[in-house]
């Protein structure tokens, strides 16, 4: 009986590649074996390789699990080195993915939030209890909870977050509203 496996979800992706097509010299084209890299590998190899990114933040950027990024890491390292070991060509081409859209606040993020005091970190549980904590990415920030915190701080607008409606949005501004 065959094993129910439920279809790749769809990752989200920085950009395309300005090169989709790698090959070694010196190897004509007609013996040459080609190994295909999805896009969402190529992205999740840039963020914990090149960007030097945590998994978990990766991941969340990407909008998938941790496991998932994981499985699309160790297959694009292998696919990878089995080419420039063997002396074949990449080509960066299918997969399931969605561009990013730019961040409507890019310059906003310091490495450390500043949470001041006990009354903000209150204010910080409650926003986050309030946000779908989907870990999206789509606000800028890594996590959920690196959003709130922001809020908090005044390093986002109340409205960061793409996802919660307008009621959240008043719950959040009636949080910040609060005496200290």
């Amino acid at each position: 009986m065959p094993r129910f496996r439920r279809g790749r979800c769809r990752r989200w992706i920085t950009a395309m590649p300005l090169t989709p097509y790698f090959q070694p010299l010196g190897i004509p084209p007609n013996q040459m074996k080609i190994i295909n890299l999805t896009p969402e590998e190529l992205e999740a190899l840039r963020l914990v390789d090149l960007e030097g990114l945590y998994q978990e933040d990766a991941a969340a950027i990407m909008g998938i699990s941790r496991r998932t990024l994981w499985n699309d890491l160790k297959r694009a390292r292998k696919k990878v080195v089995n080419a420039l070991v063997n002396g074949y060509a990449i080509r960066i081409a299918g997969g399931n993915y969605a561009i990013r859209p730019p961040s409507p606040y890019p310059d906003v993020r310091p490495a450390r939030l500043p949470v001041s005091n006990e009354v903000d970190n209150e204010k910080v549980r409650k926003i986050f209890e309030l946000l779908p904590k989907t870990n999206c990415g789509a606000c800028g920030y890594s996590s959920c909870i690196e959003c709130a915190k922001a809020i908090v701080s005044g390093n986002a607008p109340p409205d960061a977050c793409r996802i919660i409606g307008s009621k959240i949005k008043n719950d959040v501004m009636k949080i910040l509203e609060e005496r200290r």
